[in-house]
């Protein structure tokens, strides 16, 4: 299977303002790192930098429709929401709006 045949993931992540640049590029790399090693062509990471803010989270379910992408990758499910009802809706927001389905990296 060549590079263009693997199917596309995009990863996304909330930014805290206390993180580190070195800390941002570790949870990308391990996004990186999932998309490679489960056959996936990585596309890009979209990140939220405002709290309680979803434009970015928008901006993905976007170009998931545009690019016929199906697959989304974060660190954790708090990446999404702090709250299970919260994550729940927007698992299914991605999941009806894009046929989206969302991964999880869990760092050890």
């Amino acid at each position: 299977m060549t590079d263009q045949e693997r199917p596309l993931i995009y990863g996304y992540m909330r930014v805290q303002r206390s993180q580190t640049d070195e800390e941002l590029l570790a949870l990308e790399d391990g996004l990186r790192l999932f998309a490679a090693s489960e056959g996936y062509r990585y596309a890009t990471t979209f990140q939220e930098f405002t709290p309680g803010c979803n434009r970015e989270f928008k901006s993905l379910i976007a170009e998931l429709k545009r690019a016929g992408g199906h697959h989304v990758v974060v660190p954790t499910m708090d990446h999404l929401a702090l709250h299970p009802l919260l994550q729940i809706h927007l698992l299914t927001k991605l999941e009806l709006d894009a046929g989206a389905e969302v991964f999880e990296v869990i760092s050890s």
